[in-house]
């Protein structure tokens, strides 16, 4: 079983993902930033940590992760305001897979379906902030980290959990939705399967059974 630190703890995302891997037997510290969540984080199963990833300097987020077998990054800036996702989307993010990179942790990244250097998202656009920062850490990921899986799911609703399609080979389908909960179960099954490693994964809610579509992947 696993030491797991879920950063951005008290997300939609997060907190359903927490009683999955407490269930499994891991011990789940979950990152959050407001003190009033922590009751919410205990009760999914979590011990909650209270930090500010956006104020931490390099050596806080190395202390941060310290002993750590498994990092999940499911923070964010939530969108808005340009100044904030860069500082929590790439600065923050960058300053985790430097730490990862040194640690020797498993770093599971959730970022978005079609997550690119070659976004086209122009820097006019609200969203450019967004899709640069994403792009630049999962890059980094691949540059930088022994052990990591990149997670891109599409459209996120609140509908029951599903199966997922996966976008395997990529490019094969278009975005379209998943359920907050499959992505939790995702997160869930990769923690499971340490032989799923150095894999972008893009996908859609579908039919497979999440253990069942991870389980064709390359290992």
């Amino acid at each position: 079983m696993a030491r797991i630190l879920i950063l951005g703890g008290h997300g939609k995302v997060a907190l359903l993902a927490e009683p999955m891997l407490a269930e499994a037997g891991h011990s789940v510290h979950a990152v959050i930033r407001n003190p009033d969540h922590v009751a919410d984080v205990r009760q999914a199963g979590a011990e909650p940590v209270v930090a500010d990833l956006e104020s931490l300097d390099q050596a806080g987020v190395d202390a941060l992760l310290d002993g750590f077998d498994v990092v999940v990054w499911t923070a964010g800036a939530g969108g808005g305001d340009p100044e904030r996702t860069w500082a929590v989307d790439r600065d923050a993010a960058m300053k985790v897979v430097d730490a990862v990179a040194r640690s020797g942790a498993r770093l599971v990244m959730v970022s978005y379906f079609g997550a690119s250097l070659e976004h086209g998202v122009s820097p006019d656009e609200p969203f450019y902030a967004y899709a640069e920062a994403k792009a630049l850490v999962d890059e980094a990921i691949r540059e930088r980290v022994a052990d990591w899986v990149i997670l891109q799911p599409s459209g996120l609703t609140l509908d029951e959990e599903s199966g997922i399609e996966l976008d395997e080979p990529q490019g094969s389908i278009e975005s379209g939705e998943i359920p907050r909960a499959t992505v939790a179960r995702l997160i869930a099954e990769t923690v499971a399967h340490p032989a799923v490693s150095g894999l972008t994964i893009r996908c859609n809610g579908g039919e497979t059974p999440v253990r069942e579509a991870l389980a064709s992947l390359p290992s």
